[in-house]
């Protein structure tokens, strides 16, 4: 089968850097394929009972700098492909911003990790792979 319009998340993790190197050999092979890699980030937010907190300014600064670091070395690697690749950064739930992405992209595929940096684990898939499996309208490749 192939696929002309191919959305990555990319979050720097092993599974992901394997996702990414995968998208990319797609698309070399097929010169009508168009990629987008996407970096999802989300600030902290934290709920004590009733409360609501935000995480500091130097955290939301640090990870803002991670989230851009990421967004670097992914355009790094996709550059041999020139104007048929794209590098996006989005903030938000990463499951339904990549889910999102991927409808607004009008992709054909949708490559993920299947875990990536979050600390949070499930018994197959990591949360976010597993949210983009079950939601995404088109085949979802999940690389280990």
């Amino acid at each position: 089968m192939v696929f002309n319009r191919i959305l990555v998340a990319y979050d720097g993790s092993e599974p992901s850097k394997k996702a990414l190197r995968h998208a990319i050999s797609l698309a070399e092979n097929n010169a009508e394929a168009k990629l987008r890699v996407v970096h999802v980030f989300q600030f902290p937010q934290y709920f004590i009972g009733t409360a609501y907190a935000t995480a500091t300014v130097e955290t939301n600064e640090e990870l803002y700098q991670y989230a851009e670091q990421t967004q670097n070395d992914a355009e790094q690697q996709v550059a041999l492909l020139g104007d048929r690749a794209e590098v996006k950064l989005l903030q938000g739930p990463p499951g339904q911003s990549i889910v999102a992405e991927a409808e607004e992209f009008g992709c054909d595929l949708v490559v993920i990790g299947s875990r990536g940096l979050s600390g949070f684990k499930e018994f197959v898939l990591g949360s976010v792979s597993h949210h983009v499996v079950q939601h995404a309208k088109v085949p979802v490749l999940v690389m280990k």
